[in-house]
């Protein structure tokens, strides 16, 4: 008979197993896109960091909480505990300024075709790198205190110790809790308000797209959808299940926070709930992308029998050839 941390620990491990996987058969499937293609498009390289921090982010933290669901509760000493819980946030943050920076960037993409938009698509492309390299540095700035207060495991019966994760303690009067707060809160405010308003823009793009199509198809004028309306789709269905899992675990973690509940439910749903986006999200983009899996590896497989078959035919010219 499995006890109630066993299920929960075999959920977090499934949930861990499907996300990295899918997450880093995108990182191998973008990074191949990105090698071959002559012109090869930016938004690859946001993907990739994308898919990149959902991985670390369900490691860093779901591999602890699959473990103390378990029952192993102090597993992590100090130095070990302040990475961990830095790399959560990091990761996390990361993977929100991903987010927002693909919406922001498929916003301009379908954009209209005038000259400001023009000039503005054309810096969009070239600042790309840059605007990855900030999105790291802000992240690994803006977390660097929880190094110094955060501590690990230990039997404290004083109430400054503040648990968080339950493996994972930080000292509420060392740190000046408001002040951390109100740094995370804004910058999550930034990145989801620019989240918001792109997405706002695209729904926009995408309800006179409608109008225009019904208008041709009411003149009997056959039109197909442009891949740009079909990324454009993937992205906002993206966004969506970022707001809903997000906003779930928001909700559930005020209502513990202010009835003051205590069960069991209060740290493992939420806990849940804040990995969901990270692996769902590589299997959204997974079934939208009309290269699939099997095209990957049948590219694979080609490429490799057309080198055997020049070895082969080399081979065999030099064995017919004539001896002088």
């Amino acid at each position: 008979m499995f006890s109630n941390g066993k299920i929960l620990g075999i959920a977090y491990l499934l949930q861990i197993i499907i996300g990295v996987l899918g997450n880093f058969y995108l990182i191998c499937h973008y990074y191949f896109h990105f090698k071959i293609q002559k012109s090869p498009r930016r938004i690859h390289l946001i993907l990739i960091q994308l898919s990149f921090a959902n991985a670390m982010f369900l490691l860093c933290r779901g591999i602890p909480m699959t473990i103390y669901s378990w029952g192993w509760t102090f597993f992590l000493n100090d130095v070990v505990c302040k990475i961990i819980t830095y790399l959560q946030r990091v990761f996390r943050g990361l993977s929100i300024c991903s987010t927002s920076l693909i919406s922001i960037f498929q916003a301009i993409v379908i954009s209209p075709s005038s000259t400001k938009w023009a000039i503005l698509k054309d810096t969009l492309h070239k600042t790309m790198v840059p605007c990855c390299i900030l999105c790291w540095m802000l992240n690994l700035l803006k977390d660097a205190a929880l190094l110094v207060y955060i501590n690990g495991p230990r039997n404290i019966t004083k109430s400054k110790w503040k648990n968080k994760t339950r493996y994972c303690y930080m000292d509420t009067y060392n740190i000046d809790r408001l002040k951390f707060q109100y740094l995370s809160a804004f910058y999550d405010f930034i990145t989801v308000a620019a989240m918001t308003i792109s997405t706002g823009y695209m729904v926009f793009v995408l309800y006179q797209h409608r109008q225009q199509v019904q208008h041709i198809h009411s003149t009997k004028v056959y039109s197909r959808v442009s891949p740009e309306i079909r990324a454009t789709k993937v992205i906002l269905l993206l966004v969506s299940i970022f707001f809903f899992f997000n906003s779930a675990c928001a909700i559930i973690t005020i209502y513990v926070d202010y009835f003051k509940a205590f069960s069991p439910w209060q740290l493992y749903v939420p806990m849940f709930l804040s990995m969901s986006f990270q692996a769902v999200s590589p299997l959204v983009l997974i079934r939208s992308e009309t290269w699939s899996l099997w095209k990957f590896c049948c590219s694979i497989q080609g490429i490799n029998r057309s080198c055997a078959m020049s070895l082969f035919i080399v081979s065999h010219q030099t064995h017919t050839e004539p001896t002088k």
